[in-house]
């Protein structure tokens, strides 16, 4: 079946307790992978297992199990390798005998395999995936036309509380070549350092500092100077002189705390880097690495305090306070280990 089916498909009571997701839309395989499982998970906890986690005995071990004895069992897995008829013959069945349990299965591209060969793979997963016993869904995406990326764009900012106008929305799809799955990270940016539940306007000033990156060069050093323990009033006197506001600047470094505290929420967690998880794409390696040793620098009672700091640095800010980035920025710096 195709998305158009598959949105019929969830609206409808009792939907299948078994999918197979796959296609040339990444964003859109990730994106109903999720919202399925929130669907037939509703309030209880999804197993999650990536690539090489997928140990399909353990998995079928699992959906084995009887909802008397440790309640429904919801598993998701992403998968770049194809799994064989008899795999899949074995999850099915397990399904079939405990049909409270649900497997959803994410069947991405590999970085190894050309998209023909995808998508030969694709339909062998599919005919593999059936049963004549229970509804199975297997389900192909296509790449979505401009249009329906704005109406995601869009779903996805009303869903934010932000209010954002349609060019400012493209212009952001623009700027990360069409990848909505970027797109949307983007979009979430907004969100960091907001006080109020309430519906928040972004002028395209912002939508081209936070995406694009006004002063971006020099932002940039501020932050290294910063986590290396070097110098950075003038680079922080470079940023004003450049027109940088002081809200802008304090919402940039919210975002980029931030995103040093989810990887070093991951890494305690996981006890490694997954950066796609983490952000939903996979930045530069040096990039990647520089924030896989920045994290690090801090405990979490040192994230607590730099939150509280930059906070309430934005609201003097926005009150019309006298700068106050220095003394945080020190304050931060003073916190390294």
């Amino acid at each position: 079946m195709y998305k158009k089916d598959l949105d019929s498909l969830l609206t409808k009571p009792n939907p299948p307790r078994a999918y197979l997701l796959y296609g040339a839309s990444e964003f859109l395989i990730t994106h109903y992978g999720t919202k399925i499982a929130k669907l037939l998970a509703s309030t209880q906890e999804v197993q999650k297992f990536f690539y090489d986690e997928c140990n399909v005995d353990n998995i079928h071990a699992l959906l084995s199990q009887n909802s008397l004895f440790g309640g429904d069992t919801f598993i998701l897995m992403k998968l770049d390798k194809k799994l064989d008829k008899k795999s899949c013959e074995s999850l099915l069945r397990a399904l079939e005998s405990n049909p409270s349990n649900a497997l959803i299965i994410e069947f991405h591209i590999s970085s190894s395999k050309s998209e023909a060969e995808y998508m030969q793979d694709c339909r062998a997963f599919a005919n593999a995936f059936k049963s004549p016993n229970m509804p199975v869904a297997e389900v192909r995406f296509f790449e979505l036309s401009l249009q329906e990326n704005l109406e995601f764009l869009h779903a996805h900012a009303k869903d934010l509380n932000l209010e954002i106008h349609t060019q400012d929305l493209r212009y952001i799809l623009e700027l990360q070549n069409n990848n909505l799955s970027i797109a949307y990270k983007e979009l979430e940016k907004f969100c960091i350092g907001l006080d109020s539940q309430g519906v928040r306007h972004i002028s395209s000033e912002e939508v081209r500092f936070l995406c694009e990156g006004i002063a971006s060069f020099s932002v940039e050093e501020l932050f290294c100077a910063v986590m290396d323990k070097k110098p950075f009033v003038k680079i922080l006197q470079n940023i004003y002189e450049e027109g940088t506001s002081e809200v802008m600047l304090v919402r940039e470094l919210q975002r980029f705390f931030y995103q040093l505290f989810l990887f070093f929420s991951y890494i305690k967690t996981h006890g490694n880097l997954n950066a796609s998880e983490i952000l939903g794409f996979t930045p530069p390696k040096h990039i990647l690495e520089r924030q896989r040793k920045y994290c690090l620098y801090f405990k979490e009672a040192d994230y607590i305090e730099i939150f509280d700091l930059l906070n309430r640095w934005d609201r003097e800010a926005k009150s019309g306070k006298s700068k106050n980035s220095l003394t945080t920025l020190i304050k931060i710096q003073a916190m390294l280990r």
